[in-house]
């Protein structure tokens, strides 16, 4: 028994330093929130609101049916998501592997076989340089953690597999933003779209009645080129709106993981709302927006290995064991004599590497100034997208309250003129032109209401979407 009690020893010594205090890899790592970015102060472009929490799916704000349904399409079927996925289950497999490192690795071996020995190669005399061998065993090892580096290894790897959770959430964030965006410059088409054909038939009028007019003597040919040239301006036009509408049915496709030929017509009834939306501060972002999230868990990650290639300067001590039995014959192989063990520490001291381990821990410190400066350029990104999306939320809405009026006032012009025609006050071509000015105006008008519900898709995704940070166990 006396055998065994530098084995205890040491286990003993293991599970104290492990229930103990931080580690000597820990005190090493650097502390990560020294290279966090400063993130008080306020928006440029916003006050600060009281509720600046967005529950529930963002997408929610805007009351669009056709927009929900599409977005749950696309969580469930988009490729870009599933492989994102996928990476999140490699990340915690791998976290899994280096776990393993805090257990004792134990194998079982059994062999039979014949051997033949050479006779002048024998120091000793045998009875037979031929002989059967028959052997059964099991052997240990495990690294005896002193300095916390396995411990380490096992946090550094969490924070990498969160980093993976956290980029499929803001990769996600992403392709539902692009879906939301997709769609509503599809409706803004799809409008700008029937206001050309409008137009079209209008003009095609417009061409009617100026040939009509030289018929009876009453214009020139010059009035009938012009008319000519609007209406096929307004076809040119017409054509172009009809393929954007179609390639921006084709983005919403593949978005949502669906064969272009396959989609359903869209239901575009639902009315253009604009939702309003909280900011809170800069600060808020640290914790609201995914990316922002992977970047600290990137860095807190580079911090841990620059602890663990320092520790590696340390001895490392491995516990090995076997034990078996092993026999030349096959009848008494599970007798006592049979049996055989090996057992004790294999300390590892590093003597001729402190070159190349000097070097790792130089990598690991540059990896680490690299996770902060990408840290703080990310949250510097985030705010200037924040204080973008306002501006131009704030600049939309006051341009289309503007165009708002002016569509009213093209209208009240366009119904006056029709009725000066028909008391015969005017010819037809005032109107014409009064309804031609309208219907710019009219489409001005989607134009820029897409813009602002790009807008708002823009604030909610600089914003970090509704998504909540929750740790997920492997």
């Amino acid at each position: 028994m006396k055998m065994f009690q530098p084995a205890r020893t040491i286990a003993l010594l293991t599970l104290t330093l492990a229930v103990g205090c931080q580690s000597v890899t820990e005190r090493l790592s650097p502390d990560p929130e020294q290279a966090e970015p400063a993130s008080d102060g306020t928006y440029l472009h916003s006050t600060p609101t009281a509720d600046a929490t967005l529950s529930g799916n963002w997408w929610d704000l805007f009351d669009d049916p056709t927009l929900d349904i599409l977005i749950r399409k696309l969580d469930e079927a988009n490729p870009d998501a599933a492989a994102a996925l996928a990476r999140i289950d490699q990340s915690y497999a791998a976290l899994g592997l280096t776990r393993g490192a805090t257990l004792p690795t134990v194998r079982g071996s059994g062999t039979i076989g014949r051997r033949r020995d050479s006779i002048n190669n024998l120091l000793f005399p045998i009875a037979t340089p031929e002989y059967n061998r028959f052997q059964l065993g099991m052997s240990a090892s495990w690294e005896i953690d002193l300095w916390g580096r396995v411990r380490s290894s096992v946090k550094r790897d969490r924070f990498r597999a969160e980093a993976e959770t956290v980029n499929y959430h803001s990769l996600l964030l992403s392709l539902q933003a692009s879906l939301a965006q997709q769609y509503f410059a599809h409706r803004a088409a799809d409008t700008e779209l029937s206001l050309l054909r409008a137009a079209q038939d209008l003009a095609f009028e417009n061409l009617r009645m100026h040939k009509s007019r030289v018929q009876h003597g009453m214009g020139v040919a010059a009035d009938i080129s012009r008319a000519r040239l609007d209406l096929q301006n307004i076809a040119t036009s017409t054509e172009a709106a009809e393929r954007n509408t179609g390639k921006l049915l084709h983005a919403i496709a593949i978005l949502t993981g669906t064969m272009p030929s396959k989609l359903v017509a869209l239901d575009k009834s639902a009315p253009m709302r604009i939702p309003d939306i909280p900011t809170g501060l800069p600060s808020d972002l640290l914790v609201r927006r995914p990316d922002l999230l992977a970047a600290d868990r990137k860095l807190r990650a580079a911090a841990v290995q620059i602890g663990i290639r320092k520790a590696d300067f340390l001895p490392k001590i491995t516990l090995l064991g076997n034990a078996g039995v092993a026999s030349l014959q096959a009848n008494n192989l599970f007798e006592a004599d049979s049996g055989l063990f090996d057992i004790g520490p294999n300390i590892e001291i590093p003597i001729f590497q402190y070159r190349s381990r000097k070097s790792a821990v130089a990598h690991a410190k540059a990896e680490f100034r690299e996770a902060g400066a990408n840290y703080k350029s990310a949250f510097l990104t985030a705010v200037k997208e924040v204080d973008d999306a306002l501006l131009d939320a704030r600049s939309y809405t006051r341009e289309l309250d503007l165009q708002r009026l002016a569509v009213q006032a093209a209208g009240e012009t366009s119904t006056a003129a029709k009725n000066r025609f028909e008391t015969g006050l005017d010819d037809y071509f005032d109107f014409v032109v009064a309804e031609q000015t309208h219907l710019q105006a009219q489409a001005q008008e989607a134009a820029l209401t897409s813009e602002r519900q790009l807008s708002a898709v823009r604030l909610i995704q600089a914003l970090g979407g509704s998504w909540e940070s929750s740790k997920r166990e492997p």
